[in-house]
């Protein structure tokens, strides 16, 4: 998955953005059901930049058309005309209302009202830790159901959906049968285009890791680093099992790009030797996320319409915002005593810890491995040494059975087995997926592969912050953006995971 922070280059084409105050939910085209048909107002963001602003509208599934009386914009939001307008979904970028539709399984509106008003009391303690995710998958560990994995985290509009495969490493269960909890628990619109098991027949001892291509291998089993060194000291115990124990440090106080290193020792030299790494993203890059979502405040729909239209050219240009901040970096020693770069691990997402298996040089003697890494931005759970051992090959397994809170969902289940089509879900929509495997689970390597994208729902409490300057300056000057921003982030980083978790919509 890509890293979160690349959206944030499309701020610089916000820099004249006019403003509005009123709080909005945006909506895809193919996710018109998500818009509240009650809404006093309906924005139609079009692929050409104009934009139409309807006070009562109506749609035409069907013919997938939008009829609307109301006005339209050009680009420069001058007036080009009044009247009665029919528009093709194909030509549209994106839906604005103040209003969304909530989700089916909340029986009545005074619910959601007052889970509002409760996670707000989080949030405004700390207005960039309100709980924000993809859709996250819970299965269990032989022993209760723990969060194992989180479904394309990167991709937070339309143009940026995308497939993404986690690891269930942890999972254990007995049987041909394998239940998968997917939970909305934010306040977002999630749109899941599918979301399948993969499994690989286990061979002996040897497990089965996926690199960065998105290949799959047989390994050995994985040994454990000799020596785990960082500047605080040594970092092996933390670091010895994927079991939840993580190590972290805090962030820089003057720039939040700042990098610190891991130096890991491995005693043994191995044929086809590769590296398995455990971790996710703390919550520094969420953290920033929000803020350029408080920058632009009620420009968040015209941003993301203008995201959506952005060519080739400007789209590639948001990896200098990536580069900012950068990921995981993977160096080996070399026989000079130099420390060449392997590959840059970049796995998106603050909420569950996922595998990765990097392949190094051959090494005839100890493998001598330095990971450099921006300080506070990452959770290391586990590393080890493996020896890879040949090319596997997974079997692809659609839901066979699919429900939501006990009840069969039919519609749901026919969704997630149809690429074409998307199951859009709500904050506290839960759904239990089931898969039929060839065989005992216990003979196969579980991976859950997903795609889609979501949006989030504007906080009210991020509206305050609003400048679409500030918001266009991590495009222009995202290092300098890093460096500012260090002291507001150093104040509310020591209670930033508690109010995060604390202010779910909704928990499994």
């Amino acid at each position: 998955m890509r890293n979160a922070l690349i959206y944030l280059a499309v701020l610089s084409l916000l820099a004249t953005a006019c403003v509005q105050r009123l709080h909005r939910t945006v909506a895809p085209p193919d996710a018109l059901n998500t818009v509240d048909r009650t809404a006093p107002f309906l924005k139609v963001h079009m692929d050409d930049g104009t934009l139409y602003v309807f006070s009562t509208w109506a749609s035409n599934d069907a013919e997938e058309l939008v009829t609307g009386s109301g006005t339209h914009y050009g680009v420069d939001r001058q007036v080009i005309g009044e009247g009665v307008f029919s528009l093709t979904l194909r030509d549209i970028a994106l839906f604005e209302t103040n209003l969304a539709r909530p989700s089916p399984s909340v029986a009545a509106l005074a619910v959601i009202t007052g889970i509002s008003a409760a996670v707000t009391v989080y949030c405004a303690m700390n207005t960039k830790a309100c709980f924000g995710s993809c859709p996250t998958f819970y299965v269990t560990d032989g022993e209760r159901e723990l969060l194992q994995a989180e479904g394309f985290s990167a991709s937070i509009a339309p143009r940026l959906e995308a497939r993404d495969v986690d690891h269930l490493y942890r999972a254990r269960t007995h049987g041909s049968n394998l239940q998968v909890h997917m939970v909305n628990e934010a306040y977002e619109t999630h749109v899941v285009r599918y979301v399948n098991l993969l499994a690989v027949p286990r061979a002996g001892d040897h497990r089965v890791f996926q690199d960065d291509s998105g290949n799959f291998w047989y390994t050995t089993p994985p040994l454990a680093p000799s020596s785990c060194q960082v500047p605080e000291g040594d970092c092996a115990s933390a670091v010895l099992a994927f079991d939840g124990q993580e190590r972290w440090t805090e962030a820089d106080s003057t720039d939040l790009a700042a990098r610190e290193t891991i130096d890991l020792l491995f005693d043994v030299g191995l044929e086809a030797p590769a590296l398995l790494v455990a971790s996710r993203q703390s919550l520094l890059p969420t953290y920033l996320l929000y803020q350029a979502f408080a920058y632009l405040g009620t420009s968040l729909g015209q941003w993301l319409a203008t995201f959506e239209r952005a060519d080739g050219a400007a789209f590639d240009a948001t990896r200098s915002v990536v580069e900012a901040l950068g990921g995981i970096d993977v160096l080996v020693q070399g026989s000079d005593g130099g420390w060449d770069t392997v590959t840059t691990i970049l796995e998106t997402g603050p909420l569950a810890a996922d595998v990765r298996l990097v392949p190094l040089p051959v090494s005839e003697g100890p493998v001598r491995v330095r990971l450099s890494m921006a300080k506070g931005a990452w959770r290391i759970d586990w590393f080890a040494l493996t020896s890879i051992q040949g090319r596997a090959e997974p079997v692809r397994i659609q839901p066979s059975d699919v429900f939501a809170r006990g009840r069969p969902a039919a519609d749901a289940r026919a969704k997630l087995s149809n690429a074409e089509d998307a199951l859009v879900t709500f904050p506290g929509d839960r759904y239990t997926i089931m898969y039929r495997l060839p065989g005992d689970a216990q003979d196969y390597e579980l991976f859950l592969e997903s795609q889609g994208y979501y949006l989030e729902w504007m906080r009210e409490e991020w509206v305050a912050e609003e400048d679409p300057a500030r918001a266009a300056a991590f495009f222009l000057d995202p290092a300098g953006s890093l460096r500012r921003l260090a002291p507001e982030f150093k104040k509310v980083e020591a209670q930033l995971d508690s109010a995060f978790w604390r202010s779910k919509y909704a928990g499994f």
